[in-house]
């Protein structure tokens, strides 16, 4: 899938990406999260606009179509700048 060239997630995808971190700090990754446990207050649609985007730019991993799960990748953590403490081995 192509990338984009964006490096800043949008406020809105930053959200996603926080909470799938969140949700997942604590695991080996890749680590996979319910899309339905995220504490998110986000409209569905626009919800999935987030994660399509930050598939789109190599941000998020997803299960299903619609995504029911999310895992967050190395370019994901890095472009929260948490890349330091989560174990990218997997």
């Amino acid at each position: 899938m192509a990338r984009t060239s964006q490096r800043i997630p949008p406020p809105l995808v930053r959200r996603v990406l926080t909470a799938v971190h969140e949700a997942t700090k604590d695991t080996t990754a890749p680590s996979w999260v319910n899309v339905g446990t995220l504490s998110l207050r986000i409209d569905r649609m626009r919800l999935d606009q987030a994660i399509a985007l930050a598939v789109r730019s190599g941000w998020l991993k997803t299960a299903g179509d619609p995504p029911i799960s999310l895992a967050i990748t190395v370019a994901g953590l890095q472009a929260l700048g948490a890349g330091a403490g989560h174990d990218s081995q997997g």
